[in-house]
């Protein structure tokens, strides 16, 4: 499943699973009991590890009260945005989510499917980041693009070489970055080309563009104000 998909952070996979056989030695197996379960256990893990970086909440409100614009671009689901957002109480700050089309779920109980309608105004994107047509998502010409817009994320290959195609001010939030031993822990139960496809190992991307690097959420303030 991991495999086919790229990440386990998918509502379908308990469904998966359970069409794949993974289940069928248990009697009696009921998937609403299950997916209940594992989305309790989910939760919590999340409210443990999940944590806002200081200093993110009052610079993104400080440039929402200046009508500054912020939107998303993600290569997740929207509905996994409107999660992280709701949960860090930063979704009040954010104009649009822009994100790949989310995958019907079969068998999904129906509190899941209300979560995955509500939130910010959200729109599909037809391919992942660095190959993302700024000008359509924006309603900018290239060259405002180029003198107003500044991409922020922990990509090299994905955020930051969006940023370069366009010559716009790319931002390289460092201290983003996953830990090094990521991919070798991810690589225990799927293979690299899945560990690595979200996570930054090596850039491979030519920067064309003006890239900052910001290893605090403090020079993310200083570039942008």
């Amino acid at each position: 499943f991991y495999s086919s998909k790229g990440t386990l952070e998918n509502e379908g996979l308990i469904q998966g699973l359970r069409d794949a056989g993974f289940f069928s030695h248990l009697e009696n197996f009921n998937i609403d009991v299950c997916i209940t379960a594992a989305q309790s256990v989910f939760s919590r893990v999340r409210k443990e590890n999940l944590k806002v970086y200081d200093g993110i909440p009052e610079t993104i409100k400080a440039l929402h009260e200046r009508g500054i614009k912020q939107i998303i671009l993600t290569d997740a689901p929207a509905y996994q945005a409107q999660a992280r957002l709701r949960f860090s109480k930063l979704g009040g700050f954010i104009d649009e989510i822009h994100s790949m089309p989310a995958a019907e779920i079969p068998d999904l109980p129906e509190r899941f499917v209300k979560n995955r309608r509500a939130g910010i105004s959200q729109f599909d994107l037809p391919n992942e980041k660095p190959h993302v047509d700024l000008e359509k998502v924006l309603g900018m010409t290239r060259e405002r693009i180029r003198g107003g817009v500044a991409i922020i994320g922990d990509n090299m290959a994905k955020d930051m070489a969006l940023a370069g195609l366009y010559g716009c001010l790319g931002i390289h939030a460092a201290y983003g970055a996953a830990s090094p031993d990521l991919i070798e822990r991810i690589k225990k139960f799927a293979p690299e080309r899945v560990a690595a496809r979200n996570t930054q190992v090596d850039s491979g991307a030519i920067i064309q563009g003006e890239v900052r690097t910001a290893n605090s959420p403090e020079e993310i303030k200083v570039y942008l104000f």
